[in-house]
């Protein structure tokens, strides 16, 4: 067993705020690989979003450092946020290769079946998903498009129970008012609260 690569598994986003669909999400995949710990990765810019309508970037650090602090096999990285330029994965990947070399660790790099369609859009993807092992989670059912097609031998699916929550819910109910309890973290909620976030349109 000694000779065994570490597993380590990489969840970004924008985490605008992490939630408990994000908690379930990193906790059931690192339980069924097996992994030493899961690196949550908040982006900075996101090249594929909308960035002036996020939260600021040391506001969803704080969030998923206050939403992860019982879990001791989550972490969470600043090394996107640190570079505030757009946040690129396979830049990321690079750095965490440095931290986990690959001939003692092997990375996993979580994403949700739906962003799938989109990874022909991203940086260099074909030498992305041959630098970790891409992990594709969500519920049976989905349809890959042909742009997905040239990466789907380098992804592992995995069927998890997905929690109807998203951040956009999350962040609506915010705004109008409305309990967002159970579906996100209590001290994250006191968070929101104290900074007066998601208030309006602008975050």
């Amino acid at each position: 067993m000694s000779n065994q690569k570490q597993r380590i598994g990489i969840f970004g986003g924008s985490f605008d705020p992490i939630h408990h669909g994000h908690l379930l999400i990193a906790e059931w995949i690192r339980d069924e690989l097996q992994f030493q710990k899961v690196i949550f990765v908040p982006t900075h810019i996101h090249p594929l979003k909308h960035n002036p309508s996020v939260t600021p970037a040391h506001h969803r650090l704080k969030m998923v450092q206050l939403a992860i602090a019982s879990n001791a096999y989550f972490e969470v990285s600043d090394i996107e946020i640190r570079k505030e330029t757009v946040s690129y994965t396979i830049d990321t990947l690079r750095e965490f290769q440095k931290q986990y070399p690959p001939d003692a660790y092997q990375l996993y790099f979580l994403i949700g079946q739906d962003n799938l369609n989109q990874l022909h859009l991203w940086k260099d993807p074909i030498k992305l998903v041959q630098m970790a092992q891409f992990i594709a989670f969500g519920r049976p059912g989905f349809e890959p498009s042909p742009e997905a097609q040239p990466f789907l031998p380098f992804i592992q699916f995995i069927e998890i129970p997905l929690l109807e929550i998203s951040a956009t819910r999350v962040r609506e109910r915010l705004r109008t008012g409305k309990t967002v309890r159970y579906m996100v973290p209590d001290p994250v909620i006191e968070y929101i609260q104290t900074h007066q976030l998601y208030r309006n349109p602008t975050g």
